[in-house]
């Protein structure tokens, strides 16, 4: 009977290594204005928020006058073997009707909670903000369980390009490692 036990683990081991643990943690980020007649970014950098988390902040300044009322985000997770590669998703949304019903999206889904904890942009569209921040964004237990279940251990990209009424605006460069 231990023997059959000690089995099972040691396969589970082999068979479901994300079961073992490990976590997930940003090493850099960049933020680039695509269009600095629409927007601006005044600050873009990580920040220790405790021991071992990192949390990324950045301030966006709109320039535009008007409300914001058609919105877009394109999410693509890249994989460093000797350069990075499209790894899992590249997957473009209408971030208005989003917000309305986030849970029809699961990709986008599973980073939600931890964006909108950390963002004054977490509501429906119309946007009239002329400055959206996002401070100390980390990844919840959830975020990070749901990623560690299908990354494997490596360097990582995650790549949001934001749009707004059809023409990409900024992008967003995140870099982490998955240990």
């Amino acid at each position: 009977m231990k023997f059959l036990v000690i089995t099972n683990v040691f396969l589970t081991m082999i068979l479901f290594p994300s079961t073992l643990g490990g976590h997930f943690r940003f090493t850099n980020v960049k933020c680039t204005s695509l269009d600095p007649e629409f927007a601006e970014v005044k600050e873009c950098f990580l920040k220790m928020v405790r021991r071992n988390v990192v949390g990324i902040n950045f301030h966006l300044a709109i320039k535009y006058s008007q409300p914001i009322n058609k919105v877009e985000f394109n999410l693509c997770i890249f994989r460093k073997s000797n350069m990075y590669r499209l790894f899992w998703v590249n997957h473009t949304i209408d971030f208005c009707y989003y917000m309305r019903r986030p849970q029809q999206y699961p990709i986008f889904y599973m980073f939600h909670d931890s964006l909108m904890a950390a963002t004054n942009a977490n509501h429906s569209c119309p946007y009239t903000e002329k400055d959206i921040y996002v401070k100390k964004m980390t990844f919840n237990d959830k975020t990070v369980k749901d990623l560690l279940s299908f990354l494997p251990d490596g360097e990582y990209k995650l790549v949001v390009s934001v749009g707004a009424f059809g023409v990409w605006r900024m992008q967003v460069n995140v870099f982490g490692v998955r240990d």
